[in-house]
């Protein structure tokens, strides 16, 4: 799945999107594009729990 982080804007933000996304249970992979503003999630997770994890993170999801 592919969710886009408007707030985003710098590799710290990356790197903490990307360990809240990576500490979930049923996530296989994390891929951040900084320039475009989105992060792939594989693996099976519902929507609702990554939205959560980025929103506990300090960040928006749309």
């Amino acid at each position: 799945m592919q969710i886009k982080v408007p707030d985003m804007s710098c590799k710290h933000c990356v790197s903490r999107i990307t360990a809240a996304l990576e500490a979930l249970e049923g996530v296989d992979g994390v891929s951040v594009d900084l320039e475009n503003k989105t992060v792939e999630i594989t693996g099976a997770i519902p929507i609702e729990s990554v939205k959560k994890a980025v929103k506990g993170a300090g960040y928006t999801v749309e």
